[in-house]
């Protein structure tokens, strides 16, 4: 048996959803279940924002095997219970660790492939345990220095985990988020990524009228992730990374349409700051996508895949848009050279 745990939001959960693909892949003999249990714990959002819940099934129909289909109503009550008395949110989020034992209890042996995140030397560190200096302006400032002038040149060690796991042992893995990076192997499974999230048609009309807009013209999608990761992508808004990729694409493209995408408590935010965002209102052909929101947010995904390029920050979110954007001529744009994107700046 092969469990793949799954959390946050929508592009994470694909993330992890890729690598419940990749070890029914690897091992297609065996059953391989995915693990939704964050989702039934209030206390886990309330900790770390867990945005819709789990949305996979809603959105693409997916029907996955539930790992709570194992168990009777009873035991799983019972794995429930303990994990909920472990209160793991409040150790370095040490899922693995207490959701194995919980299994364990109920009669299965698993063996845990995603660590001890409590452990001396664990590099696995939650926001909630982020040291409260690194979430100062200057530490964040100092940090985009040293990524900014480093960077040329400069040689990085792998950032993808093997995530093709082949084993005769009952295993839980996942939430590894490392297949939207380069060199993750995920072109071994993009005909079952692409057959897989395949969105819903559009009902409404304003989605409608923008898609067929966006498709008609040399669109290009920025998204502008703030809110709850606006400190990871602390140096795209403070250290030009929005204006040089639009310096670019103005110099390689003939007629640019831009559309902004950001988080619903940063619509008023991007409409006044278009210098941050390498725009000029006034001469540029821009337009603000803020209609979808709550559990609609994912129209936005299905709405930026459809641009011909994309400016992406540090977000699963946005990365999906890029990765899903089907244009071969496509120029998709990151701050990390280690995303696989096109280009990085």
């Amino acid at each position: 048996m092969k469990i793949i745990h799954i959390e946050s939001g929508l592009g994470n959960q694909m993330l992890s959803y890729c690598e419940y693909l990749a070890i029914k892949k690897m091992n297609p003999n065996d059953d391989c279940y995915i693990e939704t249990i964050v989702y039934d714990i209030p206390e886990c959002n309330q900790a770390i924002c867990q945005w819709n819940g789990y949305e996979l099934d809603k959105i693409f129909g997916l029907n996955s095997p539930n790992l709570k289909s194992v168990f009777d109503p009873a035991q799983w009550q019972t794995i429930l219970s303990y994990i909920k008395e472990s209160e793991f949110w409040l150790k370095n989020w040490n899922y693995p660790v207490y959701f194995c034992e919980a299994f364990r209890k109920a009669g299965l042996e698993i063996e845990n492939m995603r660590g001890d995140f409590e452990a001396p030397g664990s590099t696995y560190k939650t926001p909630l345990s982020t040291p409260a200096y690194k979430k100062t302006f200057l530490f964040q400032y100092l940090n985009f220095l040293r990524k900014r002038y480093l960077k040329k040149g400069a040689v990085y060690p792998s950032q993808s985990a093997n995530l093709f796991i082949q084993s005769e042992k009952n295993i839980f893995t996942g939430q590894q988020l490392t297949f939207k990076n380069v060199d993750s192997g995920i072109e071994r499974i993009e005909k079952e990524i692409r057959d897989t999230f395949q969105f819903p048609p559009f009902v409404n009309d304003r989605d409608m009228k923008a898609f067929n807009e966006i498709s008609s013209v040399e669109s290009v999608a920025i998204h502008a992730r703030r809110g709850d990761m606006l400190s990871f992508n602390f140096d795209c808004y403070y250290g030009g990374y929005f204006k040089r990729c639009l310096r670019y694409l103005k110099q390689v493209l003939s007629d640019p349409h831009f559309y902004i995408f950001c988080d619903s408590g940063s619509v008023e935010w991007a409409r006044s700051h278009e210098n941050v965002l390498g725009l000029d209102f006034k001469h540029d052909k821009v337009n603000i996508i803020d209609w979808n929101a709550g559990e609609l947010s994912w129209r936005d995904m299905q709405l930026m895949s459809a641009c011909k390029h994309q400016v992406i920050t540090r977000s699963s979110f946005g990365w999906w848009a890029s990765y899903l954007n089907t244009n071969p001529n496509k120029i998709t744009c990151s701050p990390d050279p280690y995303t696989n994107t096109t280009h990085h700046f």
